[in-house]
């Protein structure tokens, strides 16, 4: 009897810290994925084309240079802190990632800035406030891995709060003022980004982070498993954004702004399935060997989850083209479409997301970049089969084709090989 309260209790626990953490991190990042939907709302579809192109450079190189190393931080971070008690190794090369990312970018822009400016239309200057944004960004996403890392994981997504919030403000009072144009959207993520660590920076567990200790065997191992991620991210910025590389060769830049709108919104659905991913990585790492875990992973916590993400994609499913029209009017064409049929992929990502923490947790990292390479090859591929004969349509179309067949390749490398490792 006292055993079976005792596992109530643990799964009331588990269950409110998993409400609160989706529920501040799922706000944050609706926030995040409003702010461009407001953009467009005041900005021409040309313009709000630029704009999306622009914003694509910016979170490439954040995926490519920060995002990609928040994974081998919280796995390395975990088996340390579990070893000494203090994540100091990981953090000291985490910190030097952050740097040479910082470094990298400038470099590239000074050498491919031309190009970057050609394919969004913006001028040099406007760049300079791209530049800014990417590295208020990175800064900001280097502080909610450490949150993560440290297995704060409400502080990180209070974090995420803060930034969405911030730069939907910051964007209404831009708009108020008459002032809202490239150059302040870009450097409200600068200032919204640059809010959140002079709020959150004092909330570190800094005992846990001293001494800076270069350790080369942990730099090693967590470089190994991050250049893995970082081809990995390079092949997922292709999934997530190919479509605009196809799309800058055959459409207008008003049919890129068309595109895009509904692909932001599928975008922010996807980017809440991923905090699936974020909140049950530090679980899976530390329980990987646990099959009993890894059962009630599967078996309980998984069908519940998936079941009330199914209809949250089918209500949304139904009612977007009716806001769309709502917010928009008949200035976005063929953004209702888009849309709908890109919701679709939503269901293959859903599902996919609970293998993603056992493939990282199990550093079976080849597989998944792999898989995400044949993925880039299918989206590229049926996108420039099928946007000249059906445009915006054939974009999205390919997309959700790709994203089934991620989901056909996991479901069968699980039941294949993941299933024995995991003793299930």
């Amino acid at each position: 009897m006292g055993n079976a309260f005792q596992k109530i209790k643990q799964e009331f626990i588990e269950g409110k810290t998993l409400l609160t953490f989706g529920v501040l991190q799922a706000t944050g990042l609706v926030l995040g994925m409003i702010a461009p939907l407001v953009v467009a709302k005041f900005f021409s579809p040309e313009l709000f084309g630029s704009y999306s192109l622009a914003k694509m450079v910016v979170f490439f190189f954040v995926s490519l240079l920060i995002s990609s190393t928040q994974t081998p931080f919280v796995v390395f971070a975990n088996q340390e802190r579990a070893a000494t008690g203090r994540i100091n190794k990981s953090f000291s090369v985490q910190c030097m990632f952050l740097a040479f990312s910082i470094a990298a970018f400038a470099v590239l822009v000074l050498l491919f800035g031309n190009a970057i400016t050609a394919f969004a239309k913006i001028s040099s200057g406007d760049l300079l406030f791209v530049s800014m944004a990417f590295i208020g960004i990175a800064v900001q996403t280097f502080l909610n891995n450490l949150f993560m890392a440290l297995g704060q994981r409400v502080k990180s997504a209070i974090a995420e709060l803060v930034f969405g919030g911030s730069t939907m403000v910051l964007i209404f009072i831009l708009y108020f003022i008459d002032k809202i144009n490239i150059r302040t959207v870009f450097a409200v993520y600068f200032a919204s980004a640059f809010l959140v660590v002079i709020l959150f920076i004092r909330m570190l567990e800094f005992n846990l982070l001293r001494p800076f200790y270069f350790d080369w065997e942990h730099f090693r191992g967590m470089f190994n498993f991050s250049k893995w991620i970082v081809l990995g991210a390079s092949a997922v910025y292709l999934i997530n954004w190919g479509d605009n590389l196809v799309l800058r060769f055959f459409v207008s830049m008003k049919d890129i702004g068309n595109y895009n709108l509904g692909y932001q919104i599928f975008k922010g659905v996807a980017v809440l399935i991923s905090v699936i991913n974020g909140y049950f990585l530090p679980f899976v790492s530390k329980q990987i060997e646990n099959s009993a875990a890894m059962r009630d992973y599967l078996l309980i916590k998984r069908p519940k989850i998936l079941l009330l993400g199914f209809v949250g994609i089918g209500l949304l499913f139904a009612v977007a083209p009716y806001g769309l029209r709502l917010l928009y009017g008949d200035v976005y064409q063929q953004t209702d479409t888009v849309l709908r049929i890109l919701l679709l992929s939503c269901v293959a990502i859903l599902y996919n997301s609970f293998y993603i923490p056992i493939i990282n947790a199990l550093k079976e990292y080849k597989f998944n970049v792999t898989v995400n390479a044949i993925q880039v090859f299918l989206n590229v591929f049926l996108n420039v089969l099928l946007v000249p004969v059906i445009g915006l349509l054939g974009a999205a179309v390919g997309t959700t084709l790709a994203y089934f067949c991620e989901t056909v390749m996991f479901e069968v490398y699980f039941r294949i090989k993941l299933k024995k490792l995991l003793g299930l």
